[in-house]
């Protein structure tokens, strides 16, 4: 009876969010890919509301959040009489609502190969014309897991990459021959893709000059980020005032690329980007912790691989005159892949911090042992609650500190929120709310 009403719930929704776009008839833009959707869904916000109306999912980006978004209602608490409201709202949106929007940013997560958790689901209640996958990497691999029946762990994850890809793919096969597909060629997966798409194809490369953005170079100071790329044989140079991981180049040339192809010049993206940059909540925020300290705070998600591997890079290169500290939580949902990808992001670790905090079971279990046997100062917890006075006692005056973790019980915005040097700052961090509150109360 649950899931029976699970499924109505979810076609009642998506039905009408269809007859609303249809109703409205803006351009969609899909924006899919195992990290950094929400931050390259921002850049092509900031370009794009230069000159046209647009509405973005802001996070809202799986199989209830895109069709609520695009009805425009909100649920905050996920209660039953909330989910009651909503249903009842949702035929006077149709009704009522004419508000125009030109541009509808979609956020495309998939948390699974099979419906309605994956991209072929997604497809059935949005159509985009322009689409863009931000990389293919290891995401809720756990879901991955079954339909994969070697062993060996390396054969294991070349096929779960593929079922990967091959959800991931779907976005970029299903836009129209009039439509764009923007593609970062540096990620194999997308690049193998290439070939099987009937649209138009604009390609972003730091490793090819073939490619129509090329990223000729990236400068990072402490308080700058300067990009140098090429397209049509003409230079451009981008400027941030903010230090930021190398990924964010890509999600800057794949918004100006996609800005491109709805003929947006180069220089107004730019230009737009340069005013309007901004970051979302526990994503590379920056701030002055107690003790004189610097905090980054990428405390919302820690799925997946390729952004934390670039983040203590990043790290190690801004902060060569500090102590730096890294608060690092569990990745989770990557089930037979946890081990190996752990043990990767230890291996880093030592080559960029000089103490690690480990928060969750997994991080004990796999990177705990590789930081042990290489004497690499660090402690270890199974929770945050367990880790608040170690945290307190370890930090000195000026360290720099890297907080990144799940939210899956893990909640490490609590670790921000602990070490904030004005508390004032605590609205800027991620998950706020009553819902989240009540979730966080419920964790240790």
């Amino acid at each position: 009876m649950r899931k029976g009403l699970i499924l109505f719930v979810l076609w009642y929704l998506r039905f009408f969010a269809k007859l609303q776009l249809k109703k409205i008839k803006p351009l969609i833009i899909g924006v899919g890919g195992a990290s950094g959707k929400t931050s390259l869904s921002n850049f092509i916000y900031i370009i794009f509301s230069k000159k046209y109306k647009v509405r973005q999912g802001r996070g809202k980006n799986s199989e209830t959040g895109i069709p609520l978004d695009i009805l425009k209602l909100n649920i905050k608490n996920y209660t039953y009489s909330e989910w009651l409201k909503a249903l009842m709202l949702a035929p006077l949106r149709i009704l009522l609502d004419f508000e125009k929007f030109d541009v509808y940013i979609a956020e495309m997560g998939i948390d699974s190969p099979l419906e309605p958790k994956n991209m072929s689901y997604l497809l059935k209640i949005v159509q985009p014309k322009i689409g863009v996958l931000t990389n293919i990497s290891f995401e809720h691999s756990i879901y991955f897991d079954p339909l994969v029946e070697e062993e060996n762990i390396l054969q294991r994850e070349e096929n779960i990459l593929r079922l990967t890809a091959k959800q991931e793919g779907m976005l970029l096969k299903s836009i129209e021959k009039d439509g764009t597909a923007v593609l970062n060629i540096d990620d194999v997966n997308i690049a193998k893709i290439k070939n099987e798409l009937r649209c138009q194809i604009l390609t972003v490369s730091r490793k090819s000059k073939n490619a129509d953005f090329y990223i000729e170079n990236i400068k990072n100071f402490v308080n700058e980020f300067i990009l140098l790329f090429r397209f049509k044989n003409k230079k451009y140079m981008l400027k941030i005032s903010n230090p930021l991981p190398e990924h964010f180049a890509y999600s800057f040339i794949l918004s100006i690329a996609i800005a491109h192809a709805y003929n947006i010049e180069v220089e107004n993206a730019i230009k737009a980007l340069e005013e309007g940059f901004f970051l979302p909540s526990g994503r590379m925020s920056v701030f002055n912790g107690i003790k004189n300290t610097v905090i980054i705070d990428s405390s919302y998600n820690n799925a997946t691989l390729s952004p934390i591997l670039d983040l203590l890079s990043f790290v190690k290169e801004i902060g060569k005159q500090r102590r730096r500290i890294g608060i690092i939580g569990d990745m989770r949902e990557l089930g037979t892949m946890s081990k190996a990808l752990h043990e990767e992001v230890a291996g880093k670790i030592l080559q960029t911090l000089d103490i690690a905090i480990l928060i969750g079971p997994l991080s004990a279990q796999y990177i705990a042992p590789v930081l042990k046997k290489s004497d690499f100062p660090f402690y270890s917890f199974p929770n945050f609650t367990l880790s608040k006075k170690t945290i307190l006692e370890v930090i000195k005056p000026k360290d720099m500190i890297l907080v990144k973790g799940s939210q899956n019980t893990l909640f490490l915005e609590r670790v921000v929120q602990m070490l904030l040097q004005n508390p004032k700052d605590i609205d800027k961090l991620c998950r706020r709310g009553e819902h989240w509150d009540k979730i966080r109360e419920k964790t240790l």
